[in-house]
């Protein structure tokens, strides 16, 4: 590798590496569209350009948490349509993240091709070693964006010039309050033990600048508890981090998930980590890198604490622990390693040359298998990541799980052609691309959680009246069919609810008998085929009303 001076290099080599950087973010997570939250983060943004897309859809209509991304990015579906749009929103994301990671990796480690290693590197230890679930190049969302303003800031830091870090730290912080948010302590963390507080506390106009650019992102947040009471915000944040995302919050949860699979790769990130800081610990260029990590590190470490200082309080946790304590980490301590071991590289290259040359060769093959694992194992499930997430399969049910994918797409399509725009279905439990696929609202789904609390709370009793029917709907309806009067009893029930939530249709997975019911199927018909799923709609006269239930206003 050719060594260059700090900020040179010829402008189009510095655009040859940006782009392979970008081709290394397409062999990661290049997949179909919707990847695993695009069909949550865009079905709200295109929802919020246009507020009769999907109307009575329950999560939609629930307050937004991330209004400055649906403000930038969601007029774009206003012409596009949502895979276009998630194509584009893929390539302008990877692009800023790709930028940001050459303007990082060429601060740290002035050499040519090094960045696009480095990136490679990074990614496949995140990917490979997360402990609790987090990511950064994926699909589009306000997290990408915020990630990539983080790593701009971090290009500024490692050259010393903090004060558009703090500016940039702010914006992030504005797209996404969490990542922005720990981003800016690790930030002030660093400069404190960096540059003492003295010098941190007479950048005070710049810190102050960044809380300010915090507030559009930080204010629609505060307002998520709004007009709720303390019982309803309790409430929800128990449901928040123990029944729906404890794989991202608890720690003791996260711990003992996949046999302690997850634990224990990360300790050896860690453990890896740590040998780097200490080897390069008279480096002052990736030690000031290597502090904010560590920043990060000290961030997980209390929420370990809050963890395991709370096992007996269960409110008391989930008001702490709702904060993802561990989000950075599961980013710097990989950013650090790949980082480090780069400038090990650089560092080692006129010392120990054989020792040079085998890490370098090492960083390569671990990269290369990486992507390619990657890149082969989408090649061979051909279905989008949100499709994968909601139905994981075995190896040998790929032709299996691809018929039924292939299906739920033509159902939805029928749907989207054949109903009426205002029309609300009760959908299979496992799914989360309904209204990607069909435009229409739906009462409620396991992926798409509100983020304010009266909302949040209204979800689980959503999940909880309606979870009967999604998951017994064909055994209790074919019982029912042979005449069982208690079966047909709680069908009645539980079709009421269906009617006091606004249900018109119901789309059921793999039903094989109409039954004597008050259901017309309306889908497959005829010369239609579809052998994973049918549509019913409700015939209403059949049914006595419980009274209404109160929605949530936007």
């Amino acid at each position: 590798m050719e060594e260059r001076p700090i900020e040179t290099g010829s402008r189009k080599f510095i655009a040859g590496e940006v782009l392979l950087i970008l081709v290394v973010f397409f062999l990661f997570a290049g997949g179909m569209a919707p990847d695993v939250n695009e069909a949550h983060y865009l079905s709200k943004a295109k929802h919020y350009w246009n507020p009769e897309w999907c109307q009575g859809d329950h999560f939609l209509e629930s307050d937004d948490a991330h209004t400055v991304f649906f403000w930038a990015f969601g007029w774009v579906t206003l012409f596009l349509s949502l895979p276009a749009t998630a194509w584009l929103g893929r390539v302008l994301t990877w692009f800023l993240l790709a930028w940001s990671w050459w303007r990082l990796s060429d601060g740290v480690i002035p050499q040519r091709w090094m960045p696009v290693l480095t990136a490679s590197v990074f990614v496949c230890l995140m990917h490979y070693g997360h402990f609790a679930g987090e990511w950064v190049v994926g699909g589009v969302e306000a997290k990408g964006i915020s990630f990539a303003l983080m790593l701009f800031a971090l290009g500024y830091v490692v050259r010393d010039r903090w004060t558009p870090a703090w500016l940039l730290a702010g914006i992030s912080t504005s797209f996404h309050v969490l990542v922005g948010g720990w981003s800016l302590c690790a930030l002030l963390a660093a400069s404190v033990a960096v540059r003492g507080l003295g010098r941190t506390c007479r950048s005070w106009w710049a810190v102050l600048g960044a809380a300010l650019l915090t507030l559009p992102g930080l204010w629609p947040a505060l307002q998520l508890a709004a007009d709720t009471t303390s019982a309803e915000v309790t409430l929800a944040n128990e449901i928040y981090v123990f029944h729906r995302l404890s794989h991202h919050l608890v720690f003791h949860r996260i711990f003992y998930s996949h046999g302690g699979l997850y634990a224990l790769r990360f300790g050896v990130l860690l453990m890896g980590w740590g040998w780097l800081v200490w080897h390069l610990r008279r480096q002052p260029r990736i030690c000031t890198l290597q502090k904010v990590v560590a920043a990060a590190v000290a961030i997980a470490s209390v929420g370990v604490v809050i963890d395991q200082a709370t096992l007996w309080d269960r409110v008391l946790a989930a008001a702490w622990l709702r904060f993802y304590w561990f989000r950075l980490s599961d980013v710097m301590v990989p950013l650090g390693i790949a980082l480090g071991t780069g400038y090990w590289w650089r560092v080692e290259r006129s010392q120990r040359p054989v020792l040079a040359r085998g890490l370098l060769i090492v960083l390569i093959v671990f990269s290369g298998v990486g992507l390619s694992v990657r890149a082969l194992r989408r090649r061979v499930e051909r279905r989008p990541a949100a499709v994968v997430q909601a139905n994981p399969i075995l190896r040998d049910q790929t032709e299996l799980a691809r018929d039924r994918y292939l299906d739920w797409v033509r159902v939805c399509q029928w749907i989207r052609v054949n109903t009426r725009r205002d029309a609300s279905f009760l959908t299979p439990l496992r799914q989360q691309t309904f209204k990607w696929y069909a435009h229409r609202s739906e009462v409620a789904t396991r992926k798409d959680v509100p983020q304010n609390a009266r909302s949040l709370v209204q979800w689980q009793q959503r999940m909880q009246d309606l979870r009967p029917l999604q998951l017994n709907g064909v055994d209790q309806l074919n019982s029912a069919d042979q005449g069982n009067s208690a079966d047909q009893g709680e069908i009645q029930k539980l079709l009421a609810v269906c009617r006091s939530y606004g249900v018109t249709h119901v789309l059921i997975d793999r039903l094989d008998s109409e039954g004597s019911l008050p259901l017309t199927r309306v889908y497959p018909r005829g010369p239609e085929q579809n052998r994973h799923f049918s549509v019913f709609r409700l015939r209403s006269q059949t049914i006595v009303l419980p009274a209404p239930r109160t929605r949530s206003s936007r």
